[in-house]
């Protein structure tokens, strides 16, 4: 019922963003297996503000490069074709929400955003694995819903907070204002964008005890990535306090009790590299 709910707010929202065709193309050339390097930079480098976002995105502290990239190409090549779909998403979602309606911080919720999506990317990179980039782009965008919240029901988001501040648990307050939470709020849009559905499921169950199993490890990630991000209180999300994440899930993310304060110095000093890019994304 709730998710439905979701869907009925998305589809109401008359000034909705689509997605660009050159993303929906990249998508496509990614998807199929005779896709070449050079195939979805023609593609990429046709949209001048996307591909400049792109590097942005691959120079910041977030890919531990050695050198500054300076081509689409190179970047396509060095992190694999599924991770440049990613990038693509999330810098579509970039240009079309860095900033937006209501008196809310927009800064301080993308700093939260990216700094869950540097956790995201640790903790992929101790886990080994590969594509640690994708794991990146699911930290960033995993609170999508909040995002329809800020930019579209500013009146609702205002009420929640309030309810939130009050003491009331977030998801009775998020059914409460709006019949549903702001993951599948976010589900909601991913799904209608025809987001991968791993970052789709990463959107919807994020700080969810049951997850679907197919990806347990992707929701867990992210999960863990966000209570880190809150418990250092940096940027802000949609509450103020740090959720409470179920063992399976720290363990599901390969993190014991005794290396969350490694981890955490680790984000902090990632956070501190990344400040010229978040810089350059505000000014």
């Amino acid at each position: 019922m709730s998710e439905e709910r979701a869907r009925e707010l998305v589809d109401s929202i008359e000034d909705l963003p689509t997605l660009p065709e050159v993303v929906i193309e990249i998508t496509r050339l990614v998807e199929n297996p005779d896709t070449t390097a050079e195939d979805i930079y023609k593609i990429a480098s046709t949209d001048i503000s996307l591909s400049a976002t792109m590097l942005k995105l691959v120079n910041s502290a977030f890919y531990g490069m050695s050198r500054s990239i300076t081509s689409l190409e190179t970047a396509i090549r060095i992190l694999g074709f599924a991770t440049v779909r990613n990038i693509a998403l999330a810098a579509f979602v970039f240009d079309a929400f860095l900033t937006g309606k209501g008196q809310f911080d927009y800064k301080a919720f993308w700093i939260h955003s990216i700094g869950t999506a540097t956790a995201s990317n640790i903790l992929a990179n101790r886990l080994r694995i590969k594509e640690s980039g994708e794991h990146f782009v699911h930290g960033l965008l995993h609170d999508l819903g909040v995002v329809i919240y800020m930019q579209y029901l500013t009146d609702q988001f205002e009420q929640l907070r309030q309810l939130v501040s009050e003491g009331k648990p977030l998801g009775k307050a998020e059914i409460e204002v709006s019949g549903c939470t702001h993951g599948e709020l976010g589900w909601a849009l991913a799904e209608r964008w025809d987001f991968p559905p791993a970052l789709c499921n990463v959107i919807r169950y994020h700080g969810a005890v049951e997850v679907p199993e197919d990806f347990v490890r992707e929701i867990s990630v992210t999960s863990c990535a966000n209570a880190l991000v809150q418990a250092l209180e940096i940027g802000e999300g949609v509450v103020f306090k740090v959720p409470v994440v179920h063992e399976s899930a720290w363990k599901a993310a390969g993190v014991e009790l005794g290396q969350i304060g490694d981890i955490m110095d680790d984000l902090l000093t990632d956070m501190e590299r990344s400040r010229p890019f978040i810089d350059l994304l505000f000014r």
